[in-house]
């Protein structure tokens, strides 16, 4: 992570991916608590996909939701 990271995103303190059971995949920047938090890239199970900011664990801020479809 850069020090432009941690300006941009208070709170930041590792950048990493996590697979969780349901099959979900996030790859991006976490909080001191563990939760997603900063720039990341998510992917559903069922193909959605989000690309942007979270705040807290959220989607949160600028972002593209895509859809299997194609729409966004």
């Amino acid at each position: 992570m850069s020090q432009k990271d941690e300006e941009e995103y208070p709170g930041v303190v590792q950048h990493g991916s996590f697979k969780y059971d349901d099959g979900t995949l996030y790859i991006g920047d976490w909080n001191e608590r563990g939760q997603k938090h900063g720039m990341g890239h998510m992917k559903l199970p069922d193909h959605t996909r989000y690309d942007g900011t979270f705040h807290n664990g959220l989607c949160s801020g600028l972002g593209v939701m895509r859809f299997p479809d194609g729409a966004k």
